[in-house]
């Protein structure tokens, strides 16, 4: 036997035989629907939006101190608004949760329902980035909400949220910009106190080796070398001057203290013959002592001729002046030769002779008498020329002397400074390396100070990133949730549904046979006669009574359905409204 196939005619009169058990169930389900839905406690959703604007400055001229991302910010403030402190304050202060309250006294739960109605939401759009020039997704504004059963409420807690959320911004930027001054500023008075310490240090170092500075080295080595051409000078006119003293004082010893009587001054002016005889001996003879012993015959000889012309001339009283001016010019040369060579050098020896030999010599010429003072007292005016210039040159000698004394303690000074500068320049080099670099940072840290002064009263004069109100949160005039609309049609669709699974199980267990088509199929054979069904004039009435009364129930539910959506949906003036602004857009 084939399996019967059902068509669409076979559903629809399968649907119009269970007419009751589909329309039944479904408007009692329907009703049910709209009870549950309607009976649902509306809660409303209060929303505020904040703008996030960029700094009204640019930052190549001031640079603001606070570098955090605005999502940062904000997740931040939120964090410090949803404390548990905080919470219960704004609670109590609009008495949400009261029910809730009543029945627990654990504050963690009703934080965690405050939390749960509290929505911040971040408003992002595609920005181009000013320094690398790529697109990227940036935050641009902020929306905060909040969820209660009564619309003032929930007005109230949102504006209250977006109030604190514009308050703790600001608090929170004009604080991190004064805190990191009030840090620049402590770190550049410890680096002050420091650059003084080192000022300090380098004052007292300078104080200490006051001569021996590094900058001071080249005036040092230029003093030495200048003392030194000084010295040299010196040196040399001090041996000049004492050839000058000799020279003279060998002319001082060949003219007479005294003129002669009846001599004029004229005429003693020029030496004789025998007097520069008696010169060029003398010199022979402090020669040959230099060399030789006195018992020498050279020496002998030569003292034999220079005793014979001293008696011819009669100037025996001028020989310790003689003497002493040999004396003093053997002792010039010893100073030199002993600046040049040792004691044992047989330079430095022969000339220690030669002085014994002078100062032998000068004993002995003290010790015989002196020439007699003529009776008429005239001095010789050629004698008192020479002994003038031999005092005044003595003199320049002496003064040269001291010169060199003098000269000699400063070489000794400026030597020592020299010397010291190489050992003070590693201390004076660190202590000068540690206050440039020092008052470097120094001076970096004030500079950045002044700029976080400049940062600071760009944040309390709300010139840098700020957070603008743009949408204030307003009183809902609907409900967030529960969404009455998506529910009737998701419980009217489950209603039709379960009317029609009703009526095709109820088909599947009580169906029997049915219509022609059935028949023939368990028959095999087709029905000879088919009589349709008699209606009577009873069933009739009857049909049309009940008719009558499920177009009441019909018209009584579409009122019922349109009060419940003027009260709990939209308002029909402003349904009304909004089609017919979408038929006039058509």
């Amino acid at each position: 036997m084939e399996e019967e196939v059902k068509g669409l005619g076979d559903y629809l009169n399968l649907l119009w035989r269970r007419k009751v058990w589909v329309i039944i169930p479904a408007m009692l389900l329907a009703i049910a629907t709209f009870i549950v839905v309607f009976s649902l406690p509306a809660t409303y959703k209060s929303q505020g939006t904040i703008l996030i604007e960029s700094q009204e400055i640019p930052n190549d001229l001031v640079r603001s101190t606070v570098t955090s991302y605005a999502d940062q910010r904000i997740e931040v403030i939120k964090q410090r608004l949803m404390t548990t402190s905080r919470v219960m304050e704004m609670v109590s202060k609009y008495d949400l949760y009261r029910t809730e309250r009543q029945k627990t006294a654990a504050t963690s739960t009703i934080v965690e329902l405050f939390k749960s109605n509290v929505s911040v939401d971040l408003v992002q759009a595609n920005v181009t980035d000013p320094v690398s020039g790529r697109a990227k997704r940036a935050s641009i504004a902020f929306t905060v909400s909040f969820m209660d059963k009564s619309p003032q409420k929930a007005q109230q807690v949102a504006n209250e949220l977006v109030t604190e959320f514009l308050n703790e911004n600001v608090k929170a930027r004009t604080d991190r910009a004064a805190e990191t001054k009030d840090f620049l500023k402590e770190e550049g008075d410890k680096f002050q106190a420091k650059v003084r310490e080192l000022e300090k240090q380098i004052a007292e170092f300078k104080d200490r080796y006051s001569g021996s500075l590094p900058e001071l080295l080249q005036y040092n080595l230029s003093m030495i070398q200048r003392l030194g051409d000084e010295q040299t000078s010196n040196q040399n006119e001090i041996l000049l001057l004492k050839d000058q003293i000799t020279t003279l004082s060998l002319q001082l010893s060949t003219v007479p203290m005294y003129l002669p009587l009846g001599a004029t001054a004229s005429s003693t002016n020029e030496p004789s013959s025998s007097e520069v005889r008696l010169e060029q001996l003398r010199i022979e003879y402090s020669t040959l002592l230099s060399k030789y012993e006195p018992t020498h015959p050279d020496v002998v000889r030569v003292k034999r001729q220079i005793d014979a012309l001293e008696k011819e001339l009669g100037v025996t009283g001028n020989d310790a002046q003689v003497i002493q001016a040999e004396l003093e010019q053997a002792k010039t040369e010893l100073n030199t030769l002993s600046e040049k060579y040792a004691d044992s050098h047989p330079d430095i020896k022969a000339q220690k002779n030669k002085i014994a030999s002078l100062e032998e010599r000068l004993k002995k010429a003290d010790s015989q008498p002196t020439q007699t003072k003529p009776s008429n007292d005239r001095l010789n005016p050629a004698y008192v020329q020479l002994k003038s210039k031999i005092d005044s040159t003595e003199n320049e000698v002496s003064r040269l002397r001291n010169r060199q004394e003098e000269i000699k303690t400063k070489l000794a000074e400026f030597e020592r400074r020299v010397s010291e500068t190489y050992q003070v320049q590693r201390a004076y080099d660190e202590l000068t390396r540690d206050h440039e670099n020092t008052v470097a940072k120094y001076r970096e840290l004030r500079s950045k100070q002044l700029q976080a002064e400049l940062a600071q009263n760009l944040e309390s004069e709300n010139k840098g990133e700020s957070f603008t109100l743009i949408e204030p949160p307003a009183v809902p005039s609907k409900a967030e949730k529960p969404n009455r609309p998506k529910l009737l049609v998701l419980g009217l669709g489950a209603s039709v549904g379960a009317g029609l699974g009703l009526a095709f199980l109820v088909e599947m267990f009580f169906g029997g046979v049915r219509g022609y088509t059935q028949v023939a199929h368990i028959v095999g054979k087709s029905p000879l006669v088919v009589i349709p069904m008699i209606t009577t004039t009873r069933e009739l009435a009857r049909r049309k009574t009940l008719r009558n009364r499920w177009i009441i129930v019909a018209i009584i539910l579409a009122i019922i359905s349109v009060i419940a959506i003027h009260f709990y949906v939209i308002n029909l003036e402003v349904l009304w409204y909004r089609l017919m602004r979408k038929v006039s857009l058509l």
